[in-house]
């Protein structure tokens, strides 16, 4: 005890630090969470330029609230759409629009509402639709619109 007294936090990590240093490949915990943000942001990067492709005017990208986020808002036509983009490299966790749960939408719906209250657009079309992406190296997008109605 006495001599972990007399050592400090500098004097343990200069002594044992070899020891207990992890390189960012050993930690389990590390590794996955960035595989899973790139495929987000691939992902979101993909369904950006497919909509543009297809007619949208995208207006914003990942906006965020404290209780949520949107991850593209844009209008197709006259209509404001909101955007949730969902990506699955394999089908055994279900298709990537299943991942829309009611709490996500209820989720998206309140951040939605936010963004309309904030920019003044009181009165308007608005809908929310899922870009669904299927696999890896040559993903399958698809559109689906009105995917489901306000959670409010």
């Amino acid at each position: 005890m006495r001599f972990l007294q007399k050592l400090s936090v500098k004097g343990l990590v200069s002594k044992f630090g070899a020891a207990f240093q992890r390189s960012p490949k050993e930690s389990p915990m590390i590794e996955p969470q960035q595989n899973h943000l790139g495929k987000g942001d691939s992902g979101e990067l993909l369904a950006y330029s497919y909509l543009r492709r297809n007619g949208y005017k995208i207006v914003a990208r990942k906006y965020r609230r404290r209780f949520g986020e949107i991850d593209l808002i844009g209008w197709d036509k006259n209509v404001l759409v909101f955007v949730e983009v969902k990506f699955r490299s394999h089908l055994e966790h279900g298709r990537p629009e299943e991942a829309v749960n009611q709490h996500k939408q209820r989720q998206i719906s309140r951040v939605a509402r936010e963004y309309r209250y904030r920019h003044k657009l009181h009165g308007i079309n608005y809908r929310f639709d899922i870009v669904s992406i299927q696999g890896s190296g040559n993903p399958r997008l698809q559109i689906i619109k009105d995917a489901f109605k306000d959670g409010t």
